[in-house]
């Protein structure tokens, strides 16, 4: 086999040239691709109200319509907690910071890495850096509002275009096929999309289940708030590896701020423990079966 060094440089260029398509195109491709999962999971509700002689422009508005309402309720059911905890973040911020003071001083005490060190000194700065770096990232959170809101509209079009024009789109990809393998084609597409809004479906099942068994455990235990940590915690589970710690790790820390006992935290943690151990052992098997 000859490589030679143009056909070398050739694929290396168009290699880069791709990764910086991909890279330019961001704020295009993401909500594209978004739109067009959203379309997969509209696209029987839009055919529901398309039987009931219902033009396609009004029937995807219409769909496009019901998943806003239902993220606008669900934001309005948990507004109320979300507040309570903003609210208390000051609060939570000092018991943190005036709790890793006392570690760090301890360990201090014990290997001598600073000298003089003071947990009055140390609490004051690390309170004054924090309070810097949230300002920081308010004033860009603020600044970045425009483009998030952008990529939302972008979405919203986009889902509605793949709605109204979805079969001249799928004319479109099976012209690119031979003409005696459009119907397998066809066929193909069409169990990747039931399969798709089946496992999507059992997903939303799943969070919902974890959602409500996190929840009535830390109502059980004691927490505030159980219902916004629970389906918060259900939610992160979604994503691999990371995302179960993460869901258990905010309301750990919650509670071991908020309550004087430290078992209340233990508690939290075995909560979600067993709650995953029987999701991913149980659970989720027979949903993904079923799907």
């Amino acid at each position: 086999m000859n490589l030679s060094f143009q056909k070398l440089f050739y694929a290396i260029a168009t290699i880069f040239a791709l990764f910086a398509i991909l890279i330019l195109a961001k704020p295009i491709l993401i909500p594209l691709s978004v739109a067009l999962l959203i379309s997969f999971i509209l696209l029987p509700l839009a055919k529901k109200f398309e039987t009931w002689k219902i033009g396609k422009t009004l029937a995807a508005s219409l769909s496009i319509f019901s998943v806003i309402l239902i993220i606008g309720g669900v934001i309005y059911f948990f507004s109320t907690q979300i507040i309570n905890v903003a609210q208390e973040f000051t609060h939570f911020q000092d018991k943190i910071i005036r709790a890793f003071a006392d570690v760090t001083v301890y360990i201090n005490q014990n290997v001598n890495f600073v000298e003089n060190l003071e947990k009055g000194e140390l609490f004051n700065r690390m309170k004054a850096w924090l309070t810097d770096s949230t300002g920081f990232l308010v004033s860009k959170t603020v600044s970045n509002t425009a483009t998030f809101i952008a990529g939302i509209l972008a979405t919203i079009v986009f889902t509605f275009l793949f709605l109204i024009y979805r079969d001249g789109l799928t004319k479109a990809f099976l012209a690119f096929s031979h003409k005696d393998n459009r119907e397998r084609v066809l066929k193909m597409f069409k169990s990747v999309q039931q399969v798709g809004q089946k496992y999507l479906f059992g997903m939303v099942i799943l969070t919902v289940i974890i959602g409500l068994a996190n929840s009535i455990g830390l109502l059980i235990i004691g927490i505030d708030n159980p219902f916004l940590f629970g389906f918060l915690g259900a939610a992160l589970a979604i994503i691999p590896y990371i995302g179960t710690t993460m869901g258990a790790v905010i309301p750990v820390i919650y509670a071991f701020v908020s309550y004087d006992s430290i078992w209340m935290a233990v508690a939290v943690a075995i909560l979600f423990w067993v709650v995953q151990v029987v999701s991913d052992n149980f659970l989720t098997p027979r949903i993904n079966c079923r799907g």
